[in-house]
């Protein structure tokens, strides 16, 4: 792809996501992203064949940036190993991105359609059971306690606020950053080790398992027109 070609599919992305957070996936049509990209509704379909796919791109789009940048927190981060320290990033990072954000807070207003599409709109389960399982072996996470109900734990932690937000939102609420970093201390530390091992460890896992993300969102076909 030639730079020009590039700089045409990030205008085109940029337009579908900004629209769809503004005016919701249904409101949302090829002439609209056309327009607000500033390119011809004829050279949209060179590049996709439909609505679908632009927009399936737009979502793979922004989960790998999300991916991109919660790597790059935890690298920078001397205890972003940890499992506290991934949990931490993972959600600061979901939570400033807007998109990633109204993926799980939206309650399918806006984004009614990609709530209920393939798995990878709606990453349920990011640190999944052999991840988990590395993090123990390599000693960051605690030895008798089963992986597999850990990762069921720990996504029960991530996405039920973020569900809830919608029904519990008032003008009182705590913001939803407060509760993650309670949650943080509270649950998520107290899976660790009394003397955990060097989180060098636990970054180099985690560069793995989002580098294999990665070239799954890079190799899934795009869905029908």
């Amino acid at each position: 792809m030639s730079a020009r070609d590039a700089l045409r599919r990030d205008k085109l992305l940029d337009a579908a996501v900004a629209l769809v957070l503004r005016s919701g996936v249904r409101r949302t049509s090829i002439d609209d992203i056309a327009r607000d990209a500033g390119i011809s509704k004829g050279a949209v379909y060179l590049e996709f064949s439909s609505k679908a796919a632009l927009l399936d791109a737009a979502v793979r789009r922004e989960f790998s940036r999300y991916l991109a940048q919660t790597c790059a927190r935890v690298e920078a981060d001397p205890e972003g190993g940890r499992l506290s320290g991934i949990y931490r990033h993972s959600i600061a990072v979901l939570l400033e991105r807007p998109f990633m954000r109204a993926l799980y807070t939206d309650n399918g207003r806006i984004l009614d359609g990609l709530m209920r599409g393939p798995e990878r709109y709606r990453p349920r389960a990011l640190l999944g059971t052999a991840f988990l399982q590395h993090l123990t072996d390599a000693g960051l996470l605690r030895a008798g306690i089963d992986p597999a109900v850990t990762s069921h734990l720990l996504s029960v932690l991530s996405v039920g606020p973020l569900l809830a937000e919608p029904v519990l939102r008032e003008g009182t609420t705590p913001p939803l950053e407060a509760t993650f970093e309670l949650l943080a201390d509270l649950v998520v530390t107290g899976l660790e080790p009394d003397n955990p091992a060097a989180p060098a460890a636990g970054a180099a896992a985690f560069r793995e398992l989002a580098d294999g993300l990665q070239r799954a969102l890079a190799d899934d076909s795009p869905p029908n027109p």
